[in-house]
């Protein structure tokens, strides 16, 4: 099912359900390393050219409506659960950082980036929104990885000054905080930045929710009661979690009533 829903930006956005069986899938995606997953990920987002903080948000209203809302994220004192709400808070009303530079007759557009640090020095040409040149305008979240390469292999060489500025004067705009240090629990402040490649990994770990082997075990308990399987693996994991409820309380009162049988 797609879901659509209204960033503080005012843009609209339509996002798919993830479901049980693509959270088995995110785990097999592991051994792809990170671009994998992130592209996988992205799958989800079906509003295009969005930037890297928009695509944040998009992330956790998948992750409210198919999983939950309290997502685990290391500390110094071990996993911590933290309400997305409560990130999404800290994120605010998304601050403009457009600028419009222009360098050797090219009008350049900076903004936050529309794509990921994995790893790849050329992700940070990214935070060119577009170019335009004599009334061509290039948006470059538009362009398939060939066309971007040769994009921006064509800019100029001053082009790398102009975003070292940019980034260093919103850099502020740029680190996220997820948790306020908590002084009663010994435990530090979280914050992370959007232009490392520590900003993708922490999307990863909101979606590292079961192992194979956990979908295999889940999927042959329920299908005790709930034989289609294919039924089973298209719910999201929050609807896996109700039918075990379900599942596990009858089991209890069955075996309370047995109990009592015996005992009687």
């Amino acid at each position: 099912m797609d879901l659509s829903f209204i960033l503080p930006n005012k843009k609209e956005v339509m996002v798919k359900e993830i479901l049980y069986k693509d959270l088995r899938m995110l785990s097999l995606y592991r051994d792809s390393g990170m671009t994998g997953v992130i592209k996988f990920l992205e799958s989800f987002i079906l509003t295009k050219n969005l930037n890297i903080i928009e695509k944040l948000y998009a992330f956790f209203i998948i992750r409210e409506k198919c999983i939950g809302e309290k997502i685990a994220v290391g500390s110094n004192k071990g996993n911590v659960n933290i309400d997305t709400l409560y990130i999404k808070n800290n994120i605010g009303l998304f601050d403009d950082i457009n600028e419009v530079i222009e360098i050797e007759n090219i009008k350049c557009t900076f903004n936050y980036p529309s794509r990921f640090n994995l790893g790849n020095t050329d992700f940070i040409f990214s935070l060119i929104e577009s170019l335009e040149i004599d009334n061509d305008k290039i948006i470059l979240s538009n362009l398939n990885e060939e066309e971007y390469l040769d994009v921006i292999s064509k800019l100029p060489e001053s082009i790398y000054s102009h975003i070292e500025s940019f980034v260093e004067k919103n850099k502020a705009h740029f680190d996220i905080l997820i948790l306020e240090a908590r002084e009663k629990f010994n435990i530090e402040e979280i914050r992370v930045n959007l232009l490392s490649t520590s900003f993708p990994s922490f999307i990863i770990r909101m979606f590292d929710c079961i192992s194979d082997t956990t979908y295999r075990e889940m999927i042959f308990l329920l299908a005790k009661r709930i034989p289609d399987v294919n039924f089973l693996s298209n719910c999201t994991y929050l609807e896996i979690e109700d039918y075990y409820k379900l599942y596990s309380d009858e089991t209890q009162k069955q075996n309370e009533n047995l109990q009592k049988e015996n005992i009687s």
